[in-house]
């Protein structure tokens, strides 16, 4: 089963419209067509970006738990080491990266190409929801 980590614009994107590919990974997601890999920082970032975002996704707050319940519960737990040396320019971004590098994912799903580029020339897997959502469907 193909494992990746979540880059919270993707979440943002699945709550903004239900037709792209961002919803289409929540789908498959929920459906256990692959596993979300998650360390005990990424949920925060998610939480902190989304509650923020809330009015602006028509979302209340207590939808935005019941989605990090879920992703939590689905999510295959990954503890990163403490050896990481910053690549990215954000350090918010640190942890998706660290994460999906050190956990072997086949990929970090972003819309953020530009921000994880140093990533991706590091060897990480960094692709868009719909090169995720086409990785997927091409996998038995």
């Amino acid at each position: 089963m193909l494992r990746a980590v979540l880059n919270t614009s993707v979440l943002i994107a699945a709550r903004r419209s239900a037709r792209g590919a961002s919803a289409a990974l929540l789908a498959d997601l929920l459906a256990g067509r692959w596993r979300l890999v998650l360390s005990n920082t990424v949920p925060a970032e998610y939480e902190e970006v989304l509650k923020r975002e809330a009015p602006a996704l028509g979302a209340s707050l207590d939808e935005i738990d019941a989605l990090l319940d879920s992703l939590c519960q689905l999510a295959e737990p990954f503890e990163p080491s403490g050896d990481w040396q910053a690549i990215l320019s954000d350090p918010a971004d640190e942890a998706f990266a660290q994460l999906a590098s050190e956990s072997g994912a086949a990929a970090l799903a972003t819309f953020n190409l530009r921000h994880f580029a140093p990533a991706r020339r590091a060897g990480i897997p960094i692709m868009t929801p719909a090169e995720f959502l086409g990785m997927l469907r091409a996998t038995p």
